[in-house]
């Protein structure tokens, strides 16, 4: 089967992908990352992967998600889909939801607050990877992310029978985040993940692990913020 793949709809090739016939060795691959995602890329014909998105199915939000990830379409056409992620109940697509608003920028308050309860979130991975796009973002978003988060938003209102219940979970959750905020801002300030790590016991030892993973990003992210405030101060 020829490459070429213009004569056929988006709909079209994602269906023949996963029909399970054959259609020429490297069909799915070139498809895929050759035309869907490429189409996607530039914002063309995104209703199969908004569809997805928002699929009554997990898997098939699961699997839009990923898609949304490689493809990366424009940010403006997606940010009303996309911020529904942040509450879906899988932790595939919540932390998705992470990357793609770190590869995108695409912020605003009410980014900001869905943003604060991925920093809270329970799956370890989505939490690190709120870290990691609060290191990586502008000065000004992170003091506005930072203020956000210390006031109080992307908390649950535990609300429970017994007064001491609520009042400890509220408490934990007030700590959770606050500990977050200095992660970032250490890792902001050039720290190591290892020394942050060893200052900071009470984390989960499998955020910094995840945060470990990343910390050549991390470093790239840095030097890119330093070279830009270099270039910005002129000679």
């Amino acid at each position: 089967m020829s490459s070429d793949f213009t004569a056929y709809s988006t709909n079209d090739l994602l269906r023949m992908i996963y029909d399970g016939e054959y259609h020429g060795k490297d069909f799915a691959y070139n498809a895929l990352w050759g035309t869907v995602f490429g189409r996607w890329r530039k914002g063309i014909d995104l209703e199969p992967l908004i569809a997805l998105l928002q699929s009554e199915k997990s898997g098939e939000r699961e699997r839009g998600a990923f898609y949304l990830d490689e493809a990366d379409p424009p940010a403006d056409r997606m940010a009303d889909v996309v911020i529904k992620l942040a509450d879906d109940p899988v932790g595939h697509c919540r932390w998705r939801f992470v990357a793609y608003v770190t590869n995108s920028r695409l912020y605003s308050d009410a980014f900001a607050d869905r943003l604060a309860a991925c920093l809270l979130d329970r799956d370890l991975y989505v939490r690190a990877r709120t870290i990691y796009w609060a290191v990586v973002v502008d000065d000004n978003t992170f003091a506005h992310f930072s203020e956000a988060v210390l006031s109080g938003a992307g908390r649950k209102p535990y609300n429970f029978s017994n007064l001491e219940n609520t009042a400890f979970w509220r408490e934990s959750e007030r700590k959770r985040a606050a500990r977050g905020i200095e992660i970032a801002q250490r890792l902001r300030a050039g720290e190591s993940v290892k020394g942050i790590r060893e200052s900071v016991p009470e984390e989960d030892s499998n955020s910094f692990d995840d945060l470990a993973f990343l910390n050549h990003a991390i470093k790239r992210a840095l030097e890119r913020r330093a070279s830009e405030a270099r270039s910005a101060s002129g000679p």
